[in-house]
């Protein structure tokens, strides 16, 4: 499983996904501060799939919905694809992103850090300013990475 960077231009959500080649999960890079806690959550989702203990139909859902830490697939496609110009990390085994590439995808660096998208993130997860007080805002990628262990013993 191999987890890149990137950007697609999508007309109609749907319509895209229905032409993918293969498994892949594609997340709004607004809602990720790094590749390593998508790579956490994709580890995660990949046991639980394996094990039986999956709650979506189908793996790239399934991922979707650890990196959000919900059950609600409602909640977890929010962080998903949008129409128009999407700047996405994909979680993909490595030839699946070279058959994306043929669907328009372009590995890109997007991944950014700005005062908007921390907010974003600590809104999506529930983490508190406190919590951010008390343990300092480097720390947020493991209070992520908590929040996505906490829902793989919750569900």
């Amino acid at each position: 499983m191999k987890v890149v960077e990137g950007v697609v231009e999508i007309e109609d959500v749907k319509d895209f996904l229905s032409k993918l080649p293969c498994e892949a999960t594609f997340i709004n890079a607004e809602y990720v501060l790094d590749k390593e806690v998508v790579e956490f959550a994709a580890k995660k989702a990949k046991k639980a799939w394996d094990e039986g203990r999956r709650v979506a139909r189908n793996f790239s859902t399934e991922v979707l919905l650890y990196v959000a830490a919900t059950r609600q697939i409602r909640d977890a496609t929010k962080i998903g694809l949008k129409e128009g110009r999407n700047e996405v990390i994909v979680v993909a085994e490595e030839d699946c992103i070279e058959e994306l590439k043929k669907l328009g995808f372009k590995e890109e660096k997007v991944l950014k850090i700005d005062e908007e998208k921390v907010k974003r993130i600590m809104k999506l997860y529930d983490i508190g300013e406190k919590e951010i007080e008390i343990v300092g805002e480097e720390k947020l990628p493991l209070l992520i990475r908590e929040r996505i262990v906490l829902f793989d013993l919750s569900k």
